[in-house]
C-alpha cells in the first residue's frame, strides 16, 4: 500500500522563525555585547542608477542515477555537482530512493545541517509561473518573501510536539515575550531498540532505555544554546543512571546509548540531536529498529488547558525531583509492538498524492502508473509500475548556505531498460540558480 506523506508547512515555518530567534537571542550566550559608538553622518553623494537585484543568472542540470532503496544522494546547485556525501551546508537538494520512486528534500531541519528550505511544493507553483519570478527573495509583484516562508524539513516522532517549536521535550519562552530561552519538561521517554517487540524490560541484545532531556545550554560558561543534556537508564539495570551533554549547535550528533558515547550516522546509534531537534534510528530517520513511547509527564508542568506553568519550569529543583521517574513503576508502556512511535519525516517538497489506486497517482513531481495500459496511454512502454516526470510543476528552494536560491523542476525520468520497471532509473533535474 502506498503511504501518503503528511504536510507540515505551517508548523515548520513557525519552527524556522523561532530557531532564528533562538540563534539571535538569549540562547546564544557568550555574555558579550557590542560596544556603543557615536553615530557617524554619512557624506552626501549624488544619486546613482539603481543596481538591478540579483536574479536567476545561472543554470544547472543534475542527471542523478537513483541509488539503492533507502539511500540518498545530494547536489550542490552552485557548484553544479553531486557531492560526496550529504553532510555540511555545501549541498542544496537531496534525492532519497524508495525503490520504484524517490522523494526530494532540502538541506534543512531533519534532512541536513544547512539553512535551506522550500517555498511550497510541486502542487503550489507551475514551472511557467516560476519563470515569471525575477529572483528568490521577491515574488512577481515585487513583494519581499519572508525568510520564514522557506519551510524546513521536519521530523514527526515521540519527541515531536504541538507547541511553537514542535517539541515534546522542551518549551520556549515560558516567561513571556522577553524570555527567549528553552526549558526542559523532564518527560520520561521509553526508547526500544527492537520496535517489533512490545517488551519494555529489555535484554542484553535488545535493550530498552528510559531517557529524559534535562537541559539545552552548555559550552564555555554553560550558556551557549544547542548543547542538549540528557540522562538515561537501561531498563534491565534501572539503578545505573548515566548522563551526557553534546554539542549539537551546528550539525546532527549521533549517540549510542548502550556504549554511552557519541557515534556517527554510519555507526551504531540510537538517538541523535540537532539543536532542540531529536530523532531516533528507525522509521524514516534511520536504518535501525529504534522507536519511542512517552512514559510520563511529571506533575505541575502544564495547567488544565495544557499551557506551560512558568513557575514550575523555572523551579531549580526540577532536575532532582524528576530523577526517580527514570525507574518509576508507573510509567506508561506500549500495549503492543505497533504502539511504539517510529520516526517519520516530511518536507514541503513532498505532497499527498492525487488520485485513487489503481488509477494513475499524481505525486506532483511524477505520475505513477500501476497499469500497463495507463502507462502506454501516457506515451510510455506498456509496462506496469512505471513513473513519468511532470515537468510542468516546479518549486523554489533556498540553498544549504542560506543565501542562494534556485527554481527547479524534474524534466525527465529514464529507465536503463524501458521495458523493465525495476531497471536503473535516472532523473534529470534542471535548475535556474540565483548564486
Amino acid at each position: 500500500m502506498i503511504q501518503q506523506p503528511v504536510s507540515t508547512l505551517g508548523k515548520t515555518t513557525l519552527a524556522v522563525a523561532l530557531a532564528l530567534a533562538l540563534a539571535a537571542c538569549g540562547g546564544g550566550g557568550d555574555g558579550a555585547s557590542d560596544p556603543v559608538t557615536p553615530p557617524v553622518t554619512p557624506p552626501v553623494t549624488p544619486p546613482t542608477t539603481p543596481v538591478p537585484e540579483a536574479g536567476f543568472t545561472a543554470s544547472a542540470q543534475w542527471d542523478v542515477a537513483l541509488p539503492a532503496s533507502g539511500s540518498a544522494v545530494c547536489y550542490d546547485f552552485n557548484a553544479k555537482a553531486e557531492v560526496a556525501d550529504c553532510s555540511g551546508t555545501a549541498w542544496d537538494l537531496k534525492v532519497k530512493s524508495a525503490g520504484r520512486m524517490a522523494t526530494l528534500w532540502t538541506n534543512s531541519g531533519t534532512s541536513g545541517s544547512g539553512k535551506g528550505g522550500a517555498f511550497g511544493g510541486p502542487f503550489d507553483h507551475t514551472w511557467d509561473e516560476l519563470l515569471t519570478w525575477k529572483n528568490g527573495t521577491t515574488d512577481p509583484t515585487g513583494a519581499a518573501i519572508p525568510a520564514t516562508a522557506f519551510a524546513v524539513d521536519s521530523a514527526s516522532g515521540v519527541f515531536s510536539g504541538g507547541n511553537s517549536i514542535a517539541s515534546a521535550a522542551f518549551e520556549y519562552g515560558v516567561g513571556g515575550s522577553s524570555d527567549h530561552l528553552l526549558y526542559p519538561n523532564y518527560r520520561t521517554f521509553l526508547i526500544t531498540t527492537d520496535s517489533a517487540s512490545a517488551d519494555t524490560a529489555g535484554t542484553v541484545t535488545a535493550p530498552v532505555f528510559a531517557l529524559q532531556l534535562t537541559g539545552y545550554y552548555g559550552g564555555a560558561g554553560g550558556t551557549t544554546s544547542g548543547y542538549p543534556s540528557f540522562r538515561w537508564v537501561d531498563r534491565s539495570a534501572p539503578t545505573v543512571v548515566r548522563t551526557a551533554n553534546v554539542n549539537a549547535s551546528a550539525d546532527w550528533v549521533y549517540y549510542d546509548l548502550a556504549a554511552g558515547a557519541v557515534s556517527s550516522a554510519s555507526g551504531t546509534w540510537h538517538i541523535a540531536f540537532n539543536r532542540y531537534n531529536v530523532k531516533l534510528n528507525g522509521g524514516e530517520s534511520g536504518s535501525g529498529t529504534v522507536a519511542g513511547f512517552l512514559g510520563k509527564t511529571p506533575a505541575g508542568f502544564y495547567d488544565g488547558a495544557g499551557a506551560p506553568v512558568a513557575a514550575k519550569f523555572t523551579d531549580a529543583s526540577n532536575q532532582n525531583n524528576t530523577l526517580a521517574d527514570l525507574s518509576a513503576s508507573d510509567l506508561a508502556v506500549p500495549a503492543r509492538a505497533a504502539s511504539w512511535v517510529k520516526d517519520s519525516t516530511s518536507s514541503p517538497l513532498q505532497a499527498a498524492y492525487r488520485g485513487v489506486h489503481p488509477a494513475p497517482l499524481d505525486y506532483g513531481w511524477f505520475t505513477y502508473y500501476t497499469a500497463a495500459a495507463d502507462a502506454q496511454a501516457a506515451g510510455l512502454p506498456a509496462v506496469m509500475h512505471v513513473i513519468k516526470a511532470n515537468s510542468a510543476n516546479g518549486a523554489l528552494v533556498r540553498g544549504g548556505e542560506g543565501n542562494t536560491y534556485a527554481r527547479f523542476h524534474l524534466t525527465k525520468i529514464t529507465y536503463a531498460d524501458p521495458n523493465s520497471s525495476s531497471s536503473q532509473q535516472t532523473w534529470t533535474i534542471n535548475f535556474d540558480v540565483q548564486p
